[in-house]
């Protein structure tokens, strides 16, 4: 937590915490939340935590539609109260906006409609995020700690094939440490996106695996027929570029193994004499450096999952 928190104050409060304890005000223990819920990659952005009402004020001020605004919040005054009291008598477990709805629009039209879902998107986002509120956690039959990231570990997955999803909501969000990861875990990691994106994915043991780390089928078809793979995968998670050496490794590998395509996936990127290697031979190989593994934690990143109750 003091790492996630650096550069605010709370770093220091938690520490000191272990040995005087702390008082927070609630604003400031729900700040903190918030940042933290941001910080591993729960949510995308940092939410403020202000309220729905303060949120569409200073949005719609000086735009001419303050009226409508208002007008719509003095709707929902009038009648969440109804729409409380008819789920509570219907035993419902959600409630049902409708009316809400209806009256905005036969009062304000499509501009105070879209203004009431807005509003909508926002209580639904406030009852998610705030640490009071009994819908904002997700239970999770394991608890994960953050340093198995860092440290490797065997744990199966709860969310995810190879990989904890957890691990990847973090990394989303600190993708600067994706080169300290533990070295099973870049490997998971790269399996974990071939597999999303539909291919029949193996992992290899993780050692004795003659170089290769990953390999990747079209399809589970291909791979129980004894075709050979599509792509071979050589992990490397480190800060100093890839030689050529590791190139050339990586191509007598799919000679041996049959496969058409090679890849090397690296936290730093190739050298400029491997680069030059894999033109100048024609070898089939590409290269996903650290660039290009924040798309695929874009692509991996699920909002809203991986936060177990506090």
């Amino acid at each position: 937590m003091c790492d996630l928190l650096i550069d605010s104050n709370y770093a220091d409060i938690i520490t000191n915490s272990e040995v005087y304890g702390a008082r927070l005000r609630i604003e400031e223990y729900e700040d903190l939340f918030y940042k933290l819920l941001h910080r591993v990659g729960y949510i995308e952005e940092e939410y403020n935590g202000d309220s729905m009402g303060i949120t569409l004020y200073h949005k719609y001020k000086g735009t001419g539609l303050e009226k409508v605004q208002e007008g719509v919040l003095e709707i929902f005054v009038e009648t969440w109260p109804k729409i409380m009291d008819d789920a509570l008598a219907k035993g419902a477990k959600s409630l049902d906006p409708s009316l809400f709805m209806k009256i905005v629009t036969l009062t304000y039209g499509e501009k105070g409609l879209n203004i009431a879902i807005e509003m909508l998107e926002l209580m639904d986002k406030i009852s998610k995020l705030n640490p009071h509120s009994g819908f904002r956690y997700t239970e999770w039959e394991n608890i994960e700690e953050l340093e198995t990231l860092f440290k490797g570990g065997t744990n199966k997955p709860e969310v995810g094939k190879f990989i904890d999803q957890r691990y990847i909501n973090y990394l989303y969000a600190n993708h600067g440490q994706l080169e300290l990861i533990h070295w099973r875990k870049f490997e998971e990691l790269t399996a974990e996106y071939f597999d999303r994106e539909g291919y029949f994915v193996e992992l290899g043991p993780g050692s004795n695996d003659d170089g290769v780390d990953v390999r990747v089928w079209k399809n589970q078809k291909n791979e129980e027929s004894g075709f050979p793979p599509h792509m071979i995968i050589q992990c490397k998670r480190q800060k100093k570029k890839i030689e050529k050496i590791i190139v050339k490794g990586l191509h007598a590998d799919m000679q041996f193994q049959g496969a058409k395509h090679g890849l090397i996936v690296t936290s730093s990127e190739l050298s400029p004499g491997a680069r030059s290697t894999i033109s100048a031979r024609g070898y089939s190989i590409e290269e996903v450096n650290k660039m290009n593994l924040r798309t695929w934690l874009k692509v991996l990143h699920k909002p809203g999952t991986g936060i177990i109750r506090c």
